[in-house]
């Protein structure tokens, strides 16, 4: 049987591939689109809230420096601050004394402004001539250097404008430095524009972080606050600042950024929050989704599983049936489980094997009565007993008249007669049929006189192996009848083993046959045999001979066994193919049985 070269491939295991693509792969893609969508939807939303938020944190940061820088203003509507500051103007003249009056006086004002402010450190004033004005009487130095206090540079740049100033550790706290965030302007004579001093606002972290640290998107949100020199205001500490130059460093895929800036006091506000916060609800329900479709995928795939049990159990029982039928076994049936289109086709299986099974018993059956009948009249035409007596006695007759050659043909005549009357058996050893061909040989030798010559080359150990009866005299006696011409004629019979195989070869060097005749011999030898009409009945005597010889090898053996055909101009070669057997086979019948 040939297969196909391409891998088999089972329809359960089909049916189960294509069930799982149709399943899992709408699901995957589905779950990818909708996960992409869902986070593209929370990225877009938490930029979003970011950005309301920086924008709120921005009015509320501008609001709050419009109030502090009205503190720093009120200097100039008190004349009595203002006084006092135009008597300290002087740089170097600070005698490090202060009177009551010029202390109080500076007192009220600032505590009249910073009221209920609980997130300011202090508000201080610093005189030119090195005198330190404040609220925190006790806890600040009275006089201030200008070594220490190296903004003074930045509010004198601004000109009378307002700074705010970055945390730095201030140094005219008396118990230790602090680290202050400041809101400083230089104070100027309104009519002649001369420096008169400096006001300086300190805010505590702790107050200042009230305002700021409850603003957040996510728990790992981050929010900044930097000057107009892009100074970071907030968060205080050096940790706030590394943790800025890290966001700044890090790929922009693994922050959402967003930037405000104020239009009072140049500060801008940085929200900066982490794509895993905003993403974290979009993977857990990404994660819970896919537990639950992972469970729904199981129970599909083990409904699928049953489902193919059940679908390619009928198939799988009908493959099963038809392979013993292709084995020869005709007589068991398919069962029908299923009543759909599987079943039906089971159904219309069983009646066809069953009508397969009645069509080639009949016409086996057929031509076996026809075979029968046919050897039966032709052995009936004559009694054979008397060809025996009488052909026995004529050779007798010839011996006694030395007529040698005459009584060995007559003598051949009879064992041929004998040989083919007997039709008891079916099956002969090798060397029955060559003492039979050899008879006919003699026979066709004295007939034909020096226009045949033949040569019988079969090795001993062949000569016992079993072969069909009658199966070399019709070829032996097609190659002499359509071999001979003007030339005479040799006919050789030959025998060789190939593997488990037995080949007998009968050739002849005569006239050959040309290609196209030859191709209408093995058409007739080969090809199924055609309908028989009345009107082309007795024309099936050209090539009947090679064919029924090689259907009788078909039936008996089976392919590849048969005739092979050679011809050429220079003769005819005709090869048997049969196995090499020592004894009969009972399941290898004759066709004439």
């Amino acid at each position: 049987m040939i297969r196909n070269a391409s891998r088999f491939v089972s329809i359960r295991t089909k049916f189960l591939i294509l069930f799982g693509l149709m399943i899992t792969l709408p699901f995957l893609l589905s779950g990818f689109l909708t996960y992409q969508r869902y986070s593209s939807n929370v990225e877009r939303d938490a930029q979003a809230y970011s950005e309301q938020i920086s924008e709120q944190v921005a009015i509320n940061l501008e609001r709050y420096v419009q109030d502090m820088d009205r503190i720093t203003l009120s200097i100039y509507y008190d004349s009595g601050v203002m006084a006092v500051l135009n008597r300290h103007k002087d740089p170097g003249a600070h005698s490090g004394y202060l009177t009551v009056s010029e202390v109080t006086s500076i007192n009220e004002l600032i505590s009249s402004q910073i009221i209920e402010r609980t997130e300011l450190e202090g508000v201080f004033i610093f005189a030119l001539d090195g005198s330190l004005f404040s609220n925190l009487l006790e806890t600040v130095q009275r006089s201030w250097e200008t070594s220490s206090n190296s903004w003074m540079e930045q509010a004198k740049r601004k000109d009378g404008g307002l700074v705010i100033l970055p945390p730095e550790n201030e140094t005219y706290y008396r118990d230790a430095p602090k680290q202050v965030l400041s809101l400083a302007r230089l104070i100027k004579e309104p009519t002649t524009n001369k420096d008169l001093g400096y006001v300086k606002i300190d805010l505590t972290s702790d107050g200042f972080e009230k305002i700021l640290s409850s603003v957040k998107v996510t728990d790992n949100s981050k929010l900044f606050v930097f000057n107009d020199d892009f100074r970071q205001l907030y968060p205080f500490d050096e940790a706030g600042s590394a943790s800025y130059r890290s966001i700044a460093d890090a790929p922009s895929d693994r922050w959402l950024i967003s930037k405000r800036s104020t239009n009072y006091g140049g500060l801008t506000i940085v929200s900066a929050v982490p794509r895993d916060d905003v993403l974290a609800d979009a993977r857990q329900l990404t994660s819970f989704t896919l537990w639950i479709s992972a469970a729904a995928l199981v129970l599909a795939y083990l409904l699928a599983v049953l489902t193919s049990n059940n679908f390619v159990k009928p198939i799988k029982q009908l493959l099963n049936r038809m392979r013993r039928v292709q084995n020869g076994d005709f007589e068991g049936r398919a069962k029908v489980i299923s009543r759909d289109e599987v079943g039906l086709l089971t159904e219309g299986f069983n009646t066809m094997v069953s009508q397969l099974n009645i069509m080639i018993k009949d016409i086996y059956e057929l031509r076996l009565r026809e075979k029968d009948a046919a050897l039966s009249a032709l052995l009936s035409q004559m009694n054979p007993h008397f060809l025996y007596n009488t052909l026995e006695s004529i050779s007798m007759a010839a011996h006694r008249e030395k007529h040698e050659s005459l009584s060995e043909v007559i003598a051949s005549l009879g064992k041929l007669l004998r040989y083919t009357v007997n039709n008891k058996e079916r099956s002969v050893h090798l060397q029955d049929e060559l003492a039979f061909v050899e008879s006919y040989l003699n026979i066709q030798a004295f007939r034909l006189e020096d226009r045949l010559q033949f040569d019988i080359v079969v090795d001993f150990a062949h000569e016992l192996a079993i072969v069909p009866k009658l199966i070399l005299q019709p070829l032996v006696e097609n190659a002499i009848e359509h071999g001979l011409g003007e030339e005479p004629i040799k006919v050789t019979l030959v025998s060789k083993v190939s593997g488990q195989d037995l080949l007998l070869c009968v050739r002849d060097n005569g006239r050959g046959i040309d290609p196209a005749r030859l191709q209408e011999i093995q058409r007739n030898v080969y090809e199924p045999e055609p309908p028989v009409t009345a009107r082309g009945a007795g024309k099936r005597t050209k090539g009947f001979a090679l064919r029924n010889i090689h259907q009788r090898l078909r039936l008996l053996y089976g392919e590849p066994y048969g005739l092979e055909i050679e011809a050429s101009h220079a003769g005819v070669s005709i090869h048997v193919h049969m196995p090499f057997q020592w004894e009969e086979d009972g399941n290898h019948e004759d066709i004439d049985r």
